[in-house]
C-alpha cells in the first residue's frame, strides 16, 4: 500500500520561513513509490524529484479543457454517461470520447482514478 504525505504551510514569517505546517496523509494515487513533487496552486508548473539522478525538474501542470471540466463536475454530481450527454446536449459516445482523451492525458484507466487525480491536483 502506498501512502501520500502532503505538507501544507499555513503560517510564514515575514522573511519567508515556515512556522507552522499541516501534514495530510492519504492513500497514494500512484502505482509506484518515490513520487516527490513541489506544487503551488498559483503556478502552472511544478517541480518533480528524480530519485535516480537526485535532481529536480520543472514540469507543466495538466490544464483541463472546458468540456473535460464539465464532464468531471457532472460525474461528481453522480450522473451517468447518458445523463451527462443529455445535460450537455451531445451523444453518449461524445462523452466517452472526451473521457477517454482525458484518461490518456492524465495517465489514468477509469473515471474514479480521473476524479481522484483532478481533485488531488486541484484541477477544478
Amino acid at each position: 500500500m502506498l501512502v501520500n504525505h502532503r505538507i501544507i504551510p499555513i503560517e510564514l514569517y515575514d522573511h519567508g520561513e515556515i512556522s507552522k505546517i499541516v501534514c495530510v496523509v492519504s492513500y497514494s494515487l500512484n502505482r509506484s513509490a518515490g513520487n516527490i513533487r513541489i506544487v503551488s496552486n498559483t503556478s502552472e508548473t511544478y517541480w518533480k524529484y528524480n530519485l535516480f539522478t537526485g535532481k529536480w525538474t520543472e514540469e507543466s501542470k495538466v490544464a483541463l479543457k472546458l468540456r473535460e471540466i464539465e464532464i468531471i463536475r457532472l460525474y461528481l454530481q453522480g450522473l451517468k454517461i447518458e445523463e451527462i450527454a443529455e445535460q450537455l446536449f451531445v451523444s453518449p459516445s461524445t462523452i466517452k470520447f472526451h473521457r477517454s482523451k482525458l484518461f490518456e492525458r492524465i495517465g489514468v484507466k477509469n473515471i474514479i482514478e480521473a476524479i481522484s487525480y483532478v481533485i488531488t491536483n486541484n484541477l477544478i
